[in-house]
């Protein structure tokens, strides 16, 4: 009897532990699946070019190192021409060089990155006469007014010009130009930047003004030739997309490699949860921080992430202590990490290195150009030892698990911080900071270092998503094909990033951002960060070369690793389908082709 009584309080206990056990995974998620790798990560041996082009220079780039606007419109160019493989030579025209019209003859593509035409005078007759025999010059950026302007304006299609320039105050681009062009883009600080014109019937408008009054891209077909003019004076980081666009206008097909990447990283997730209330989520919703990010955020985040297909990046915190000399003491407090990553990690994504706390990799000698509060640390074995750390309390919450991304805290990281992950944390594969200029910030390009770190910024942040940050996302998205975006869940504390909005307020802000990604980018590739190192050592790796007929054309992948992904610009016909690859048209004159095959061949009809 005493046996039966036993064996019934155990199965009773057993019960209840498999009842808690389940309750337990379903809180945690605990339970996660590790999913094959779209994208995965390649070994340094695979990556043998870096965004080199064929060795026949096709296209001249013509710029004035004595002009500050044509220095800065150089560099521009110069990095669009480079990441979309179009082999080219500049010339600095304030340098001796061979007479205009030896220099150009060898080319089929110019681009003028200067807006001085006198400084050009009489040599402008050669460029013209070159365009009318076949060439294809882009004005890059708005010309001075002058004898010469007025000499060149009628081939350019100007019927008049105002005296005044234009103010331009935003950017709305034709729906078969760019991508994202189903909305205005204001212009932060907007001025007088471009010409005021009126354009006759034989050219072609491609974005303008808001009132269509000022034109910002056009082209006109002059003889046998065509000009491009990029009437847009902002020459900054942010405006790439748009002069790269405008440079796929002046030949009959122009086919560039991309990336083809939509990311999303949260920052400082897992962390510690910061205690006690928050002025504004306590005005809306009654809450404490620990109790709002586990019952309304964290839920909508992941409501979120469903609707748009999105799989989350995490970045680790092991401690919020600003300790940066001797020992640093682990993090024993634990409970929120296995809750919030374990769901993170379920729900498709995945989790890399922010730091041991939020002090950036920077030692004594680094001089912050800005009050950010931060601490340095007190010589270059305790800052390793921080990463070490954060690398040993990682692994032992989340074992199994391959973290390889880093993201410097504050997107700040000294020369020595960056040499030091290079050499001593090979688990480190790829660093995620920042695309646009800052004062203090680790700046990058999408590129592979000479390490072998993948180079992967973040263009826009947080949940206004302001004016600026739009533009630059619809930039990213012609250029690169890609989309990369980063927030803390501390952005709802800070009145800077929009706490006294509300949390509503922001994520339908968010929520626009995230559909602007999906109708803008149809096709595009939902990746976590480690997926978009793999795309990124993919897209370096690619020299293109293509021949157009009439009737085909044919694209050849050097370096190609697996696949790879091309936007395709076809002006004058239509593409129809494509053998050694996928094909998806996404407006009338633009297609993302996914190539197979080292060699793919296109069917084209040209226009009559």
């Amino acid at each position: 009897m005493k046996n039966k009584r036993f064996r019934e309080l155990i199965a009773i206990a057993i019960g209840f532990i498999l009842i808690f056990a389940v309750l337990l995974v379903e809180r945690i998620g605990i339970m996660y699946e590790e999913t094959a790798s779209e994208v995965a990560l390649l070994t340094d041996d695979n990556v043998t070019h870096m965004k080199e082009s064929k060795r026949e220079k096709t296209c001249l780039l013509l710029w004035q190192s004595g002009d500050v606007a044509s220095e800065k419109a150089y560099r521009i160019y110069d990095q669009i021409l480079i990441d979309m493989r179009v082999p080219y030579e500049s010339v600095d025209l304030d340098e001796d060089h061979e007479d205009i019209e030896t220099l150009i003859k060898q080319y089929k593509d110019i681009v003028l990155a200067t807006g001085n035409l006198e400084e050009i005078g009489e040599d402008i007759l050669t460029l013209t006469n070159w365009v009318g025999n076949g060439g294809r010059l882009l004005l890059g950026v708005p010309p001075y007014k002058g004898d010469i302007f007025n000499f060149v304006s009628g081939k350019l299609g100007i019927l008049s010009c105002a005296d005044e320039y234009a103010l331009v105050e935003e950017f709305v681009s034709d729906e078969n130009f760019m991508l994202g062009a189903q909305m205005s883009y204001p212009i932060i600080d907007g001025y007088e930047s471009a010409l005021s014109v009126v354009l006759d019937s034989k050219a072609k408008v491609y974005a303008h003004t808001k009132e269509k009054n000022v034109p910002l891209v056009w082209s006109r077909n002059y003889k046998d030739g065509r000009f491009v003019v990029c009437n847009f004076g902002y020459t900054e980081k942010a405006y790439r997309g748009i002069y790269s666009s405008a440079y796929t206008l002046l030949d009959d097909v122009f086919i560039y490699p991309v990336i083809n990447a939509s990311v999303f990283y949260l920052d400082d997730f897992p962390s510690p949860v910061p205690a006690g209330n928050g002025e504004y989520v306590k005005r809306d919703y009654n809450m404490g921080i620990a109790e709002f990010y586990s019952r309304v955020w964290w839920p909508d985040m992941l409501s979120m992430a469903k609707d748009h297909d999105i799989e989350y990046t995490g970045l680790i915190i092991e401690t919020y202590q600003d300790k940066t000399s001797g020992e640093l003491p682990a993090n024993n407090s634990t409970s929120n990490y296995y809750y919030y990553g374990n769901m993170l990690l379920n729900q498709g994504g995945e989790l890399g290195y922010h730091g041991y706390n939020h002090q950036p990799l920077c030692l004594d000698n680094f001089e912050y150009k800005q009050e950010l509060g931060y601490r340095t640390w007190e010589n270059y074995e305790v800052m390793n030892e921080s990463i070490k750390e954060l690398i040993r309390f990682s692994s032992s919450i989340f074992p199994g698990q391959e973290m390889s991304v880093y993201v410097p805290p504050s997107d700040v990281l000294s020369d020595e911080g960056r040499r030091m992950l290079g050499v001593d944390f090979p688990q480190i594969k790829c660093i995620a900071s920042i695309y646009l200029e800052g004062q203090d910030e680790y700046v990058q390009e999408f590129s592979v270092a000479e390490d072998g770190i993948v180079e992967t910024p973040r263009v826009v942040s947080g949940c206004i998503l302001d004016d600026y940050m739009k533009i630059t996302a619809l930039g990213e998205l012609n250029l690169h094909f890609i989309s990369s975006h980063f927030m803390h869940p501390d952005d709802l504390l800070d009145e800077d990033r929009g706490a006294n909005i509300g949390w509503e307020v922001l994520k339908g802000r968010l929520n626009d951002y995230m559909t602007w990604v999906d109708e803008s980018g149809k096709e595009i590739r939902h990746l976590k960060g480690s997926e978009v190192a793999g795309a990124v050592q993919r897209y370096v790796n690619l020299i293109p070369d293509y021949t157009v007929e009439d009737n085909s054309i044919s694209l050849s992948s050097k370096g190609i690793i697996d696949s790879c992904y091309y936007l395709i610009r076809d002006n004058d016909g239509t593409i129809e389908n494509a053998y050694g690859g996928e094909l998806v048209k996404l407006n009338d004159t633009l297609y993302l082709l996914k190539a197979q095959a080292q060699r793919v061949t296109m069917i084209r009809s040209a226009q009559e």
